[in-house]
């Protein structure tokens, strides 16, 4: 995350730096919104001089001319009105769609750090709300703030000329509106920040609830959720009220100020009438747009009440925005080809962010291009750290880690992600056909590649027997599919991107006996062109690796092949022994 947070200044100045790339359009919105603003008042003033005319018997044929005024100026209002909502609008709306695609891209350079220290509320949260309240600054509020200043300059300029007495008056009185939203800025913050937490806290919630209704059922857990559901959804209430109650004493406070400059402005220019320094006329117009000269103000103002939110949200949207990868992809690009499927881990150790110990240390070993190796050991042991290692979700804290002799810190991401390839435990499947979502291994693949890679998989037979065959759509998350048949399509999506390494992380934990032993064929006949690395607790698969790595407490204990291990009293043999007991 960011060094330090940012304050209004600096997130105000990111903000309106995302609007170079919408220069032309942004100058019509600020351009139409003084305009528009300019014509109401404009209509509204000669409105107010016709009648104060009429009444001292003045209006004749030669004030045609301010009837045309008129009209141009009520038609000049509605058509820059029209243009302001438009380009404010256009510019907000594809705004949007850009923050929300460089979140994206940085939530793949923090991964997996992000996931592990943040709860998925928060993160949809900040990725669709917060993303969504910066349209109010962006459609409502950027264009509002040039034109209101010029609006209110224009008004100084117009009272001065009148009497400086006037504009005077117009200057203490703007001085005091604008610093009321200023000495609430500090308590808007507080709660608007507070406020966008709550709401990410009571969507995990609500999210935990719809992934995990299957357990809550089954578990008879259904009001001890509803408890939490109902604590949480009240923690976001209470903040939400008192942030709404600040809103309105602060809007209270607006409105009496305004209400109490309009007055003290009209009573200064009953006195200058009075006293011969004012016309009547003048008067009039004075009276009539001086309400409507702090309207966009008090809409600026009422615009100022929600910064609290505002800025709140754009505070998690930088955070993430300048959040720094722990994987920094600094290394180059290499033709996979050139790169053979060889492993070495030379005294790697690893500790995860604000663990008290290393997952694993001092780890060493080699594996040989086309062979099938097994991670072996108990849960905990270091297993599945390696593989991540290998991957590269994380850097080592110590030693390295070469694929073909180079150093995975050497390699630009691309390329570790096009070397290597894996099936992981937990699947996700994608809501679209049973073929896309093998074809997500290769989108360059032919409909022949896919459904060879199903075969290889043993997915094909029970994709045939769907209706739609692999036009059979999977279903949120593989809602459609079991946990068997998810694996299958991942392991056929892995074969599918013909990556040298391929890592299968308990990858067959969920198939019968037969579809395991099916399975096991198809390792060995791809490890003949690749190298496979499995992370295993079934005795039965573990038993076709070439060569086992035995893990305990984060160190590498043992290696060699099941027989040669079997046959030693060792860490391998007690947890084969373990195995076979509870079986």
């Amino acid at each position: 995350m960011p060094a330090k947070k940012m304050n209004r200044m600096e997130l105000l100045a990111e903000l309106a730096g995302t609007l170079k790339g919408y220069r032309l359009k942004t100058a019509g919105n600020i351009g139409s919104g003084i305009a528009s603003e300019a014509f109401t008042l404009l209509s509204a003033g000669i409105s107010a001089y016709m009648v104060a005319l009429a009444l001292q018997g003045t209006l004749d044929e030669s004030s045609n001319k301010l009837f045309i005024l008129l009209a141009f100026s009520i038609l000049g209002f509605a058509v820059f009105r029209y243009l302001e909502s438009l380009l404010s609008h256009d510019v907000a709306f594809h705004i949007l769609v850009d923050y929300r695609v460089k979140l994206y891209s940085a939530f793949e350079k923090i991964c997996p750090d992000i996931l592990l220290n943040s709860k998925s509320g928060q993160l949809s949260v900040t990725l669709m709300n917060d993303v969504e309240i910066l349209e109010w600054f962006f459609g409502h509020t950027v264009g509002s703030i040039v034109a209101t200043l010029a609006i209110v300059l224009g008004i100084l300029g117009f009272l001065a000329w009148l009497h400086p007495l006037l504009s005077l008056v117009m200057i203490i009185s703007m001085a005091v509106i604008f610093t009321i939203p200023f000495l609430l800025k500090g308590t808007a913050d507080k709660q608007g920040l507070l406020n966008r937490y709550k709401l990410g806290d009571a969507n995990s919630v609500t999210l935990e609830g719809l992934n995990g209704v299957k357990e809550i059922l089954a578990l008879n857990y259904k009001e001890r959720y509803k408890q939490k559901n109902d604590a949480f959804m009240e923690q976001l209430t209470d903040s939400q009220v008192d942030y709404t109650k600040r809103q309105g004493k602060e809007g209270g406070l607006l409105l009496t100020a305004a209400g109490v400059a309009a007055i003290a402005i009209n009573i200064t220019a009953i006195l200058l009438v009075l006293h011969g320094k004012l016309s009547l006329e003048w008067f009039a117009v004075v009276g009539t747009t001086i309400w409507l000269a702090f309207n966009p103000v008090l809409a600026l103002c009422d615009k100022a009440r929600s910064f609290g939110i505002i800025f709140a949200s754009a505070t998690r949207v930088s955070d993430i925005l300048h959040a720094q990868p722990l994987v920094k992809d600094t290394g180059r690009d290499i033709p996979v080809a050139a790169i053979k499927p060889y492993i070495d881990f030379d005294h790697v150790s690893f500790r995860y962010k604000n663990a008290g110990q290393n997952a694993v240390s001092d780890v060493s070993f080699q594996i040989r291009a086309g062979e099938l190796i097994a991670f072996v050991g108990e849960s905990g042991a270091g297993k599945t750290t390696c593989t991540n290692l290998l991957m590269r979700l994380w850097d080592v804290s110590e030693g390295s880690i070469r694929i073909g002799g180079h150093d995975l810190r050497a390699l630009s991401l691309h390329t570790v992600h096009s070397v290597i390839s894996a099936v992981l435990q937990d699947v996700y499947m994608f809501n679209v056909s049973i073929m896309e979502n093998i074809r997500l291994g290769n989108p360059a693949a032919a409909d022949g590649q896919v459904i060879e890679a199903a075969k290889q998989a043993q997915a094909h037979t029970f994709i045939c027997d769907f209706e739609d065959g692999y036009n059979t759509i999977a279903g949120e998350r593989g809602a459609q599919l079991s946990g068997g048949q998810r694996q299958r399509i991942a392991i056929a999506r892995a074969i599918l991107t013909n990556a040298p390494i391929l890592i299968f992380d308990e990858a067959v934990s969920n198939l019968d006996t037969k579809s395991e032993m099916e399975i096991q064929h198809t390792l060995r006949a791809l490890a003949q062109k690749r190298t496979i690395v499995m992370v295993a607790h079934r005795l039965s698969t573990i038993a076709i690796a070439d060569k086992l790595i035995v893990f305990e407490n984060g160190q590498v204990v043992q290696t060699g092949t099941h027989e040669e291990l079997i046959s030693k009293d060792g860490c391998y043999r007690k947890l084969v022994a373990s195995q076979l007991q509870k079986n």
